[in-house]
């Protein structure tokens, strides 16, 4: 169970920071490439990078939380979340000629985002979630 409340707790910041982060400027997801130079865009990225990802966090949490009502789902959850960044993430390289490879520091800015969420946070979280899931799924205290 200790790593279901590892990898529970990494998302869970991580989602709740990003998105508390978002939620309150929206404009911040510039850095990306993203144009928002219109109230639909800004307000878009407002609702879905913010108060849903925000929002994911504190599900993540709730799974540490209250281990035997929510662990399971809420690693479901992430198993699915982190497969479809995976798999959008490799086709949408793929399709338009993304970079594969991180490029440190902030000339790497936007090109070297996906690659580097892919590699180093999206995959390994996918297999954490995976793991975490396996060892977790009939345990009686979750149950």
């Amino acid at each position: 169970m200790l790593i279901a409340k590892i990898i529970l707790f990494i998302s869970g910041a991580v989602w709740l920071g990003y998105g508390g982060w978002l939620f309150v400027d929206p404009k911040g997801l510039a850095y990306m490439g993203f144009g928002l130079d219109n109230w639909s865009a800004i307000v878009e990225v407002q609702a879905m990078y913010g108060a849903v990802e925000f929002m994911l966090g504190v599900f993540a949490m709730m799974g540490i939380i209250n281990p035997k009502r929510y662990m399971h789902s809420a690693l479901v959850v992430w198993t699915f979340i982190f497969a479809g960044l995976v798999v959008g993430r490799i086709v949408g390289i793929a399709q338009w000629g993304g970079d594969w490879w991180l490029t440190f520091g902030a000339e790497g800015l936007p090109a070297g985002y996906n690659p580097g969420a892919l590699w180093f946070y999206e995959v390994p979280s996918l297999i954490l979630c995976l793991i975490a899931l396996k060892q977790t799924h009939k345990l009686p205290e979750l149950n």
